[in-house]
């Protein structure tokens, strides 16, 4: 727990706004996806679905940061892991025209959700290799515990990796090679 609370304090130190970012690629995906307090449909299914569970892997926050996120990069191919909640899957699969893959079969993938701390089973180049040119690796709990943290620094720095954003409880890890290599640490 202590080392949560120092971990948070970090972030606290480090992390920024909109107003910190300069990558028009990441500063579009803040304001217009991150900061987006419109309210859509689907949040009171959302809260719904949230209020059924025990333990929720992510916050209500989250999962509505989850929502936005694929209708505004309108990713189609997702990876969830076998792992992987459920609920995950149900918001993921809310409104959204998705194919979701729970095993690793395709080519390429727009999104892969991963737990960080499966990353100890899962080989980095492997689900680095079923990504294309702007998809995302999204990985929950990267603060969570000191082994997720050095796994998240070793995702970092992955030669495929270009783009970090680090909001403390997720962490977006983008492969876009028209960018140079970022990393950015935003408040949500």
């Amino acid at each position: 727990m202590l080392f949560r609370i120092k971990e948070y304090f970090r972030f606290l130190i480090k992390s920024t706004n909109q107003h910190g970012v300069h990558s028009p690629f990441v500063y579009s995906l803040v304001t217009k996806c991150f900061y987006n307090r419109k309210k859509k449909a689907s949040y009171s299914l959302i809260k719904s679905i949230y209020k059924q569970q025990n333990k929720p892997s992510l916050n209500y926050k989250h999962l509505t940061l989850l929502d936005r996120l694929l209708s505004y990069l309108r990713y189609k191919n997702v990876l969830l892991l076998e792992n992987t909640p459920h609920l995950i899957q149900q918001i993921i699969s809310l409104n959204n025209q998705v194919t979701i893959s729970r095993k690793i079969d395709k080519s390429n993938y727009d999104l892969i959700y991963l737990d960080v701390s499966q990353c100890v089973s899962i080989e980095l180049d492997t689900l680095f290799s079923k990504t294309h040119n702007d998809s995302l690796l999204l990985c929950n709990k990267i603060h969570q515990t000191k082994e997720n943290v050095t796994i998240w620094n070793m995702i970092k720095k992955h030669p495929s990796v270009t783009v970090t954003i680090d909001t403390y409880w997720l962490g977006f890890v983008f492969i876009r090679q028209e960018q140079v290599k970022e990393h950015f640490v935003i408040r949500l």
